[in-house]
């Protein structure tokens, strides 16, 4: 499990901010890098936020098909078995923030 230290945001729009202790966001945001979020936003498809699950807190890229059911991304697809499903109705997952990025990232096709 990896742990995130919450830091003072001082990005334009971001309400907090989290440093990176492992390679969650790879290969966009190196282990160490800065992340900056914003609370309170609704997510589209391809959005990467900071969710809560049954296995703690993760960073994921976020979907969500037609019958409402929400799929998590790992960014590295090396890595891809990190990846979570939640049917609809499910408790998890609860978002914590939008990361802010400068470019979108593509949605996996695998």
């Amino acid at each position: 499990m990896a742990f995130y230290e919450l830091i003072p945001a001082d990005e334009s729009g971001a309400d907090f901010a989290v440093v990176l202790d492992d390679g969650a966001l790879a290969p966009y945001v190196p282990a160490g890098g800065t992340v900056y979020l914003r609370r309170s936003v609704d997510l589209c498809d391809g959005d990467v936020g900071l969710f809560r699950t049954e296995k703690g807190m993760a960073f994921r890229q976020f979907c969500q098909d037609s019958r409402g059911t929400v799929y998590l991304f790992t960014l590295d697809r090396s890595e891809k078995a990190g990846d979570l499903v939640f049917p609809v109705g499910s408790r998890y997952p609860v978002c914590y923030g939008k990361v802010l990025l400068d470019r979108p990232i593509p949605l996996p096709m695998d």
